[in-house]
């Protein structure tokens, strides 16, 4: 009978080791920031009064805590195994960065729960939908973060046109990411989406 050398021993009781090791790291909740900030691109200074609104027909989620559920976390499998949470709604930060980005370009922006029926400027953000996936594989983490959004331009009360935008961020990171990792990827495609729908909504409101 051929015995096994201690060398293979060692490699396969290390292998074993390593195995249980992961199964027993169990994967929790974890918080991560939502923040905007705008990316390094010039717009021209305009003025004028807009007001800004969100229409959130469907609810975001909440856990019991009362934190918000703005991702999955999943094996390699794609199985849910926990929440990523913020303490604020993606509906929240999505209006955040469009009203930040207009006061960026010169307008006098004011955040509001409805428009205003005397608004000669208006804008209301709506169908929201936002997907960010964190599947954790054996050596790599996959992240893929998708947002849909509409904003609508009202001018003196009526709606004018809507601006359906889309934005999808995908990389891999190593297995142990970061917070910051993943804060990172939704912020770049929130700011993707900002780039390709603000100079439409300035280019239109510009026009009254």
């Amino acid at each position: 009978m051929k015995r096994s050398s201690p060398l293979t021993c060692a490699v396969i009781l290390t292998g074993m080791s390593l195995l249980a090791l992961l199964a027993g790291c169990a994967t929790v909740d974890e918080k991560i920031g939502l923040n905007y900030a705008r990316q390094n691109h010039s717009l021209d200074r305009h003025t004028g009064d807009i007001y800004v609104s969100r229409d959130e027909a469907k609810p975001f989620a909440k856990n019991s805590s009362g934190e918000w559920i703005i991702g999955s976390i999943n094996n390699v499998h794609g199985v849910h195994q926990a929440d990523l949470l913020s303490d604020r709604s993606l509906g929240e930060w999505i209006t955040e960065a469009v009203v930040h980005e207009l006061r960026q370009a010169g307008y006098t922006v004011t955040a509001t729960p409805t428009l205003p029926s005397t608004a000669a400027r208006g804008i209301v953000v709506s169908d929201i939908d936002i997907v960010m996936n964190v599947n954790k594989g054996v050596v790599s983490v996959d992240m893929r973060h998708e947002l849909k959004l509409n904003v609508s331009v009202f001018l003196n009360g009526i709606k004018t046109k809507t601006f359906s935008v889309a934005s999808r961020d995908d990389r891999t990171v190593p297995l142990f990411a970061s917070k910051e990792d993943k804060e990172k990827i939704m912020l770049q495609s929130l700011q993707n989406a900002m780039q390709k729908v603000i100079p439409d909504i300035i280019t239109l409101i510009d026009k009254k």
